[in-house]
Order: C-alpha cells, then structure tokens, then sequence
C-alpha cells in the first residue's frame, strides 16, 4: 500500500487539481432574451420591462399579447435619437406610451388602442426610448412629462441583451 507521506501528497495533487479546474470554468450567463424582464423606474416608481433592441424586436413589440402584468411593460430602445412612431398592429390591450430624449426625459405621452393601425407619430425628432406600459398606468403613478427613467440602469440592461445577442454598439 501507500506510505502515509506519499498518500497525502496524492490527495492533495487531487484536490487542488478539481480545485483549479473549477477555477477555469466560466460562471453561468444568463440568457438575457426578449422575455427577459428587468427592473427599472422612474421617479421612485418601479417597474418591470422587456426590452427590444433590434429592428426584429421593435416591430414585434407586445404583439398579439393578450394582457400585460401590472407595473410591467416593454422598453424600446434605438440607436440614435429620431422622431419615432408606432401603432398597434395585432396588439388586443390597450396601451399608454412615453416617448423618451438620450438623457432619458420624457418628452411625450400617447394613448394607444388596441388594434389601431393609426400610426402615432413622436412630436420631437430627438426620442431614443419609448416605454409602452398599460393604458393609465403614468397617470395612475403620477409620471408627466419632465421625468426621468433610470437611464443608468437602462443602459446596463440594453448592454446586457445586446451581449447576448452578440449585436455590436
């Protein structure tokens, strides 16, 4: 059998062997898709958001959703400010939109109706984000314009899924 010296020394080889192993491993990712929800808020109000990030997303938006959770919604985002517009092609609930600047103010509130083909086009031609929420959800949370989502956060999240996505800035 083994002497005790020459055992230990074995195990030890052993041990940090697994351990060193488990080192190299890389830690799980998270697979921050399309259904993924993260947190966000605006004026202390939290809320929990998808977010679209690419052309594909953007036109699939909340369609054919037939409800939407309460303090939840869908956060686009684009890659420059722009006058935007949308409508609600295939979407049954009824929504509220902000339409949101790069510094993350809101600049504008629409009311959106389900199946509307009308499109609903942005005043400003500096909006980079738009948060679609249910229909009175800023009024019931007393959000107007002048307030600010939580753009820092935003920004992570937006990283996040475009990582995952391997979609480059």
């Amino acid at each position: 059998m083994f002497r005790k010296p020459t055992l230990i020394n074995y195990l030890l080889v052993i041990i940090i062997a697994i351990f060193c192993t488990n080192c190299n491993e890389e830690p799980n990712r998270e697979n921050f898709d399309f259904q993924h929800y993260f947190p966000l808020s605006i004026d202390q109000k939290e809320f929990f958001v998808q977010i679209a990030i690419d052309p594909k997303e953007h036109r699939q938006g909340l369609m054919f959703r037939n409800s939407l959770d309460e303090n939840h919604g869908m956060l686009f985002a684009f890659s420059y400010p722009k006058q935007v517009a949308f409508w609600m092609k295939n979407v049954p609930i009824p929504l509220d939109i902000g339409y949101f600047d790069s510094n993350g103010r809101l600049i504008e509130i629409h009311s959106l109706y389900p199946n509307d083909e009308t499109q609903i086009v942005s005043k400003s031609h500096s909006i980079q984000y738009t948060l679609e929420m249910n229909k009175g959800w800023y009024h019931q949370n007393k959000i107007s314009t002048g307030k600010y989502i939580d753009l820092e956060n935003a920004l992570k999240y937006i990283q996040l899924r475009k990582t995952s996505l391997n979609l480059k800035d």
